[in-house]
């Protein structure tokens, strides 16, 4: 199960590896690979052991749940929601920095963060944004940045987006969650 639990965790951080790219991709394959072993592996080892129907289900149960489980979760929603309900604080004191951030896009992907609140963006920036069609404009956080356009994050926004689409480094994007406080997920 812990294998699965490794799975799991790769899922969950899997923006943060998706800016690794290749080697994000390989992390979450071998994770995939680790788990689907054991999975293989302990099933055997337990038959040789003692051919309990019951030892042997206390391992093929979860090991057949568990991918399910995985595949079935939305793990980009759990990770933005609850990221920013642990760091609500941040996002309040970013809130705050928002009419400071002029950087644009094009500005090598925004405009540093101060220290304490780098953690908020995947590369320690903020950039500002604007509605295509002239509607809100606001500062976005990117959790994940595209090759060679696109980007999702945390966005504050002076208005609520509805259906409006942001570009988001020569990319357009659009409000996917609303996460209070004037905070939205864009992607």
């Amino acid at each position: 199960m812990a294998a699965w639990g490794l799975v799991a965790g790769l899922h969950l951080f899997g923006l943060w590896l998706a800016n690794l790219w290749l080697l994000g991709l390989l992390l979450t394959g071998l994770g995939w690979l680790l788990a689907l072993t054991v999975t293989g592996i302990a099933p055997v080892a337990v038959w040789r052991r003692g051919r309990s129907v019951r030892a042997l289900s206390l391992v093929l149960v979860p090991g057949v749940l568990a991918p399910v489980a995985i595949v079935a979760v939305n793990w980009t929603s759990l990770f933005v929601h609850n990221f920013y309900r642990l760091h609500r604080a941040d996002f309040r004191a970013a809130a705050a920095l928002a009419d400071k951030v002029t950087a644009e896009y094009g500005d090598r992907y925004g405009q540093v963060l101060p220290k304490d609140l780098r953690h908020l963006s995947s590369k320690g920036r903020a950039v500002r944004i604007g509605a295509e069609t002239g509607g809100p404009a606001g500062v976005l956080l990117p959790v994940w940045i595209g090759t060679p356009d696109g980007a999702a994050g945390y966005a504050y926004l002076t208005g609520t987006p509805g259906d409006t689409s942001f570009d988001c480094f020569a990319d357009p994007c659009r409000m996917r969650w609303s996460l209070g406080d004037g905070w939205y997920w864009l992607d």
